[in-house]
């Protein structure tokens, strides 16, 4: 280990080249105006979402050691990194609020093929530079083209109504992620009958 942890468990303006770091409660919080390179990032958390602040990560993994739940990675930078686990609900990119924050926030050049995105959206990224699951999955581009698409298909169970609000979205929303199996559960119907839907709506990334 050559890091430093600061009084608050947080490793704060450093560079840190080919580590394995674990991100927790009990270890290490997070990392704040640092650069993580050519490592392995565990995020372990039980409870709260994990510190990325105002920090870059480059040609790193990054592993939801823990499944990874409901938060933004807004001033996060990750380039070029390997994503693994469980993401739920997790919004990646930049949106109008890090302009105080030295533009922060972005995705470049990410491969997710390993990793399951349950709900996971993407803002003002450049989503032709990054690789998403196909297995079980299906990516919705620019949700917000689609919008006036909706009312036009005769959606399966609560399926109609999640779309509704995945496509009345801003602009700056390049995609969203869906895991099938878990979409399934929570409009309840079956994954044969989303995949049937999503083939008539069309345009989907399957």
């Amino acid at each position: 280990m050559t890091y430093q942890l600061s009084e608050t468990s947080e490793i704060r303006g450093q560079d840190l080249v080919g580590e394995t770091l674990v991100l927790s409660e009990n270890e290490c919080r997070g990392l704040i105006d640092c650069t993580f390179s050519s490592g392995t990032l565990k995020l372990a958390q039980s409870k709260r979402s994990p510190i990325i602040l105002r920090s870059t990560v480059i040609d790193s993994d990054v592993i939801a050691v823990k499944r990874q739940r409901e938060f933004r990675f807004f001033r996060a930078r990750f380039i070029t990194c390997r994503f693994h686990g469980v993401f739920s609900g997790i919004d990646f990119g930049r949106t109008d609020d890090t302009e105080s924050d030295e533009d922060f926030g972005a995705v470049e050049g990410c491969d997710f093929t390993d990793a399951t995105l349950d709900g996971c959206r993407f803002f003002d990224v450049e989503v032709a530079t990054l690789r998403f699951p196909r297995q079980e999955h299906a990516v919705i581009p620019e949700p917000y083209k689609r919008a006036g698409d909706v009312a036009a298909i005769d959606w399966p169970g609560h399926l109609g109504k999640y779309m509704e609000i995945c496509t009345n979205k801003p602009e700056s929303l390049k995609a969203t992620v869906v895991h099938i199996p878990s979409l399934a559960r929570l409009v309840q119907c079956t994954e044969e009958e989303i995949k049937a839907a999503f083939d008539s709506f069309g345009g989907l990334q399957i």
